[in-house]
């Protein structure tokens, strides 16, 4: 029975582990720095979904617009809010809707360089600090 008391006696701790008031500190600091604001997330996911539906569309309407180009006999069609327009007022139409896609896409574009800009310049000032 003196060997389990002994063995029991070896492996009590002995001192207490715990982390220290200052490296909690230095955790909660380091996690606020971490999260990011709400919206980033949606902004990003709202953004990247945009570019995929821009790109097909822009493909769908490209291959469609190749098969009008390739038949001069055959004129323009487009349907807005379920009515069928022809001819100049359709082609207008078409190259109205391509000049708001390609709007939408620089303004992505400059949406991104300027949240790229920002990771850069938060990453420089994390380097500079330690």
């Amino acid at each position: 029975m003196d060997e389990y008391q002994d063995i029991k006696e070896l492996l009590r701790p002995r001192r207490s582990i715990g982390a220290s008031p200052a490296l909690r500190q230095r955790v909660r600091a380091a996690s606020a720095h971490n999260h990011r604001p709400p919206g980033a997330m949606w902004l990003r996911s709202a953004a990247a979904a945009a570019c995929i539906v821009l790109m097909v569309g822009a493909a769908m309407f490209f291959n469609g617009k190749q098969s009008i180009a390739s038949s001069r006999g055959s004129e323009c069609v487009v349907y807005v809010a379920g009515q069928k327009a022809s001819g100049d007022e359709a082609q207008s139409i078409a190259e109205a809707d391509v000049a708001r896609m390609e709007q939408f896409m620089r303004t992505v574009a400059l949406q991104n360089a300027a949240e790229q800009e920002k990771v850069s310049q938060f990453m420089q000032h994390k380097s500079i600090e330690k």
